[in-house]
């Protein structure tokens, strides 16, 4: 076995094995929000050991690196586009929120901003910033994408079937549905990581969208069927990720802009 896919094959297995855990206990202590806060920070900690113990000599995870701000824009407008059309639709659809959710407080927008900020990087420290490149490395663009992107999404499970994230669908829909956006966002995600050679703009998607979706589009939403529509697990917001994954494929079989990995 190479040492990329030993690396991988570590990484996976310690990151999985100790998030199991950390699920587990957020599933039966639901009010603890310390679970999930470690939880997104065990893979970018795995990855940063994995990066250390077998790449000492190359800058594998990276983060803090001049980049073109193009990258930046997108990472801010991307989720913006397809978190916000899809509920503008699906509300317009439903006349949903059928009022204000006094519970969504904007005047809190920088202290969340900077808090989805900091559990985003964990994650994405660990999926694109350390496995994306080696995958990249050791099965090719196309399979890096994919394997990266499933096991994003095999590692939310427990908590969707545990009923204390993405919980207001059906358990059935819920996983398919969740499992297919995920991946589709994987693909948006790995394309910025590897164009703009740095796990930054990856970073800034992810912060972004959870903010966007989480703290505020999803609690100001009041029928019950709109989750079905908008969201993590939204049928119009999978159809608006799956134009924007085709169009980056398309992009990069022109041959622009340059992966960096």
């Amino acid at each position: 076995m190479n040492k990329d896919k030993k690396s991988l094959l570590i990484f996976y297995a310690i990151t999985l094995a100790v998030s199991l855990v950390l699920e587990i206990l957020y599933i039966v202590y639901p009010e603890n929000p310390l679970w999930v806060a470690l939880l997104m920070w065990v893979p970018g900690a795995v990855g940063i050991v994995c990066a250390k113990v077998f790449y000492p000599e190359e800058k594998l995870i990276k983060i803090f690196k001049k980049i073109n701000p193009v990258y930046v824009i997108l990472a801010i407008l991307i989720p913006l586009v397809y978190l916000v059309a899809s509920y503008l639709i699906a509300w317009g659809a439903l006349g949903d929120p059928a009022n204000g959710n006094p519970t969504v407080n904007f005047a809190l927008f920088v202290p969340v901003l900077l808090g989805c900020i900091l559990t985003a990087a964990g994650e994405e420290i660990g999926w694109r910033g350390f496995a994306y490149p080696v995958l990249k490395r050791a099965c090719g663009p196309v399979w890096a994408v994919l394997i990266n992107g499933f096991v994003w999404g095999i590692w939310h499970l427990p908590m969707i079937l545990g009923g204390v994230y993405q919980a207001q669908v059906s358990p059935v829909y819920g996983v398919i549905s969740f499992l297919i956006e995920i991946m589709l966002i994987a693909v948006v995600l790995c394309w910025l990581r590897g164009a703009s050679g740095s796990v930054l703009p990856a970073i800034l998607l992810h912060a972004i969208h959870n903010m966007v979706d989480q703290a505020y589009l999803q609690p100001m939403s009041t029928n019950a069927t709109t989750p079905y529509f908008a969201g993590e697990q939204g049928m119009i917001t999978i159809a608006i990720c799956a134009l924007i994954a085709a169009g980056i494929v398309i992009w990069n079989r022109k041959g622009k802009p340059a992966q960096k990995s």
